[in-house]
């Protein structure tokens, strides 16, 4: 399922009224990798998340209680690197999706971490998934 698709479906599913936190151009230095080269060193990771919530309505009050905070965004990432190291990208995102979906008031989310200096030059790679809450 392409990123349009997955957007489609989650619109519908809300009823075309959605509230998206984001986070973006997060840079952590952790151990992560499988190569022999990757093993007891960090690399910089690069994390940016959307969070989809239903509904698009102003806050009863006005009043950092009557929301989701965004810091959980940072701190559920802190909580997965913390856990232990990974060896690959994807099972970083799908540990960090699971954690982000918790919150009740979550729907979805859309999770991209990207190794900036693997390779020379400008290229990156990375990892992106998207889940929504059944």
């Amino acid at each position: 399922m392409n990123s349009l698709d997955f957007h489609r479906l989650l619109m519908e599913k809300v009823g075309f009224s959605l509230t998206t936190l984001q986070l973006r151009g997060f840079i952590v230095d952790m151990e992560i990798g499988v190569l022999e080269e990757e093993q007891g060193v960090t690399q910089r990771i690069r994390f940016d998340v959307d969070v989809f919530l239903n509904g698009a309505d102003k806050p009863i009050e006005d009043e950092i209680d009557m929301v989701l905070d965004y810091d959980f965004i940072r701190s559920a990432i802190s909580r997965i690197i913390s856990n232990g190291r990974s060896n690959l990208l994807e099972s970083l995102v799908a540990d960090l999706l699971d954690a982000l979906l918790i919150p009740v008031e979550v729907i979805g989310c859309s999770v991209s971490a990207t190794k900036l200096d693997i390779y020379d030059g400008e290229s990156e790679i990375g990892c992106s998934m998207l889940k929504l809450k059944e």
